[in-house]
């Protein structure tokens, strides 16, 4: 046998014993991986699990119990967008080493909730650094002031259960009783320094920011009243695609929360700023529902000009809200696309813009109406 011969056989049978290491390596890894999941998947926690889409080469979006995270990848580092809820943190946190082999290094949210802003102390404590509109800042302290009165209404309110028990000695209970909300808040004003920092955003601003990362100039755009008064959309400019947060959710009815600034106006000139900001081939990452695209943002834009302007009618026609929420004749088309199926139901979203329709169009009406009963009341004097 020739040296040539030998060599060629050694190379064969070497090359064998190393794919086939490889292969077991593999499958150890394949099998511990399985594994984990199985672990995972009888955690309580599981169900936040989210699963990732690609969208561009360097973007993916990640979807899961809230809203829709997406991540840039560069060279600079990796940049997510909301953090969905705290009890996703560590299944997002594994996906993102996994697909960057990176640690988060800026956090955007694009408005107040707690499905988009709940993971923020989880991250900020691995030493991200988080940005937003400077209204998530002060609503989320605003929120956990409001959970600490909270906690010490209860435990004010236990310890006058207490005294009740023992007796009203000398009018205390009755003492105690006028004064518990000025306990409330003295004890709230002394215990200002307990707020966890860690959950509020670093950054703040108050109309627009440009922020470079990853070679590219990205835009984050307020849009006053629309979801909330405190939503930004994140416009990454070179790469063609806009994480809108809840300023548009795609295949579903919208929420106006109108408790913290959401409109019926401000929703739509959104959804007008985000149009115009498109092109056919932008990618679009909703709040909540599947990647769109610019015709998405339109069907969205149509469907809430055609409801408000069939609300306005029955509302100058003087149909009450409760016969606006049983209409069903101008929602069928979206209702049979399960737009209704979502977090806001037909009924909840007919009620709410009819709120919207009764707060702007409501001056006029009774504006209309003290004019026309004038009119009546002078025909009826020129009569007699």
């Amino acid at each position: 046998m020739t040296k040539a011969i030998i060599l060629s056989l050694f190379i064969l049978f070497t090359g064998f014993i190393v794919t086939a290491q490889n292969k077991d390596e593999i499958d150890e890894k394949n099998q511990s991986s399985l594994k984990k999941d199985q672990v995972d998947k009888n955690d309580d926690n599981y169900k936040y699990k989210p699963s990732s889409i690609d969208v561009t080469e360097n973007i993916f979006m990640l979807k899961g119990m809230g809203g829709n995270i997406a991540v840039q990848n560069g060279i600079d580092g990796a940049l997510m967008i909301d953090t969905q809820f705290e009890n996703a943190s560590e299944f997002i946190q594994t996906i993102i080493q996994r697909k960057t082999e990176k640690q988060v290094e800026f956090i955007v949210n694009t408005h107040l909730h707690g499905d988009h802003v709940g993971g923020n102390k989880n991250f900020s404590r691995k030493g991200a650094t988080v940005i937003a509109h400077k209204n998530v800042r002060d609503n989320i302290t605003n929120n956990l002031n409001k959970n600490s009165r909270e906690d010490i209404l209860k435990s004010l309110t236990a310890e006058i259960e207490e005294a009740e028990k023992k007796g009203n000695v000398d009018g205390k209970v009755k003492e105690m009783k006028k004064n518990i909300e000025k306990r409330v808040e003295q004890i709230a004003e002394d215990t200002q320094a307990d707020i966890d920092y860690e959950a509020l955003p670093a950054i703040s601003f108050e109309n627009d920011l440009l922020f470079h990362y990853n070679d590219e100039d990205i835009q984050l755009i307020h849009l006053p009243n629309a979801h909330t008064n405190s939503d930004i959309i994140v416009n990454f400019r070179k790469s063609n695609v806009l994480h809108t947060g809840d300023a548009f959710v795609n295949g579903m009815y919208p929420y106006l929360d109108t408790k913290n600034g959401g409109s019926y106006n401000g929703y739509i000139e959104g959804l007008k700023k985000i149009e115009r900001l498109c092109n056919k081939d932008t990618k679009i990452i909703p709040g909540h529902g599947e990647l769109a695209s610019f015709t998405d943002v339109k069907e969205m834009a149509t469907m809430l000009e055609l409801y408000y302007s069939r609300i306005k009618t029955a509302f100058l026609q003087n149909k009450t809200e409760d016969q606006v929420a049983a209409m069903r004749d101008f929602t069928k088309f979206y209702d049979n696309k399960a737009y209704g199926e979502g977090f806001i139901t037909t009924e909840k979203f007919l009620r709410t813009l009819y709120g919207e329709v009764e707060k702007n169009e409501g001056v006029y009406k009774r504006r209309n109406e003290a004019k026309q009963k004038k009119y009546e009341e002078s025909q009826k004097e020129n009569k007699n």
